[in-house]
């Protein structure tokens, strides 16, 4: 069962889990720095529990309030299902065109700021300080692995299994914008650099209907690249 949403309705769950993003930045992320020393990443890891758990339960939460009590139930409505050899080759060919623009934007920064002084971008938010793993801080990957599971798991089942899914085809674009208003508190940098697989994603899943989609690429996009940073393997 599901319950169709309006476009306002959807701004303004985008728009909440945006300010509030933007209140654990300014509020708990300096408290912990006051109160707390410890590995720079786990600041990160904490703002990132007390943000992506609350998108995931959100998504589940409204769900169940649409009827749907079984898990079945519950991930059909969040449109969960096993990819089709279609949903497959969508995955795929998603997942290298983010891999591919978010290349070109990095050349296309590299020669802006080699051939005409403009300053390259910085794939590090504001708030972040991310330094290699060492010894038996590799530790700290198990506290980030469920972190990383509700941000992809909960980023997709709320902004595409459930909202996009609810709102008419021809609206996916709007779904792309306001995914990157809830990137605005990463900065200009990570915004520039998010483009592609900010409106890769949600094409990919207006053309199969099936959130895996999102949660393969979104998912396989992010996740290696920061267990190579985090292991010293790329800055």
């Amino acid at each position: 069962m599901k319950e169709d949403i309006s476009p306002v309705k959807a701004t303004l769950i985008f728009t909440i889990f945006t300010l509030y993003f933007y209140l654990l930045l300014f509020t708990l992320l300096p408290w912990l720095k006051s109160n707390y020393t410890f590995n720079p990443a786990l600041y990160w890891f904490i703002i990132g529990y007390s943000l992506f758990a609350p998108i995931f339960l959100f998504a589940v939460i409204m769900a169940v309030r649409e009827g749907n009590k079984s898990l079945r139930e519950i991930l059909d409505s969040l449109n969960i299902r096993l990819f089709s050899k279609k949903e497959w080759a969508y995955s795929i060919f998603g997942l290298l065109a983010c891999f591919v623009s978010t290349g070109l934007v990095f050349g296309a920064s590299y020669a802006l700021s080699n051939y005409f002084g403009f300053r390259p971008i910085s794939t590090t938010p504001w708030f972040m300080e991310m330094s290699p793993f060492y010894g038996k801080d590799t530790l700290f990957l198990l506290v980030w692995l469920p972190m990383f599971f509700f941000n992809i798991a909960g980023e997709e089942l709320l902004w595409r299994g459930y909202i996009q899914a609810r709102l008419p085809g021809r609206f996916w674009p709007l779904c792309s914008l306001l995914w990157l208003m809830f990137h605005l508190p990463f900065g200009l940098d990570l915004l520039i650099m998010l483009v592609p697989i900010i409106f890769i994603v949600p094409y990919v899943f207006h053309k199969t209907d099936n959130a895996l989609t999102g949660i393969f690429i979104h998912g396989l996009y992010n996740g290696p690249v920061f267990v190579a940073i985090a292991l010293g393997v790329m800055q």
